[in-house]
């Protein structure tokens, strides 16, 4: 007897999320977030950690550096590898995280 399973595949916005590189930001690496989407409701709250996974897979939050491609719908704040995300208007947006040499983003929808 054969098991189906259904198969959900997600992918990064075609769109560019990431700001421009910095110099002072750590080279190389992998971004990891605890999250790939957030859905908040106007004026909720919430957090997210992000990580640079350095060679030699060695963790770091210094130097990551977090923005909001619309910061009408979420706000973000960074501390030490972890974003504080302010939903402030209805719609949809990504909070890019970037080092010098990574980047990745997490999509933000607020209801």
């Amino acid at each position: 007897m054969g098991l189906t399973l259904p198969v959900v595949m997600l992918a990064c916005s075609a769109e560019p999320v990431a700001p421009a590189a910095r110099d002072d930001m750590p080279a190389g690496g992998t971004i990891l977030t605890s999250f790939d989407r957030l859905m908040l409701p106007r004026g909720g709250r919430t957090t997210f950690r992000a990580f640079l996974v350095a060679p030699g897979a060695r963790l770091a939050t210094a130097g990551l550096a977090f923005e909001s491609r619309d910061p009408a719908i979420a706000r973000v704040s960074d501390g030490r590898g972890r974003a504080e995300v302010e939903a402030v208007g209805a719609g949809r947006t990504w909070i890019a995280v970037q080092s010098s040499g990574a980047s990745d983003s997490v999509e933000v929808v607020v209801e």
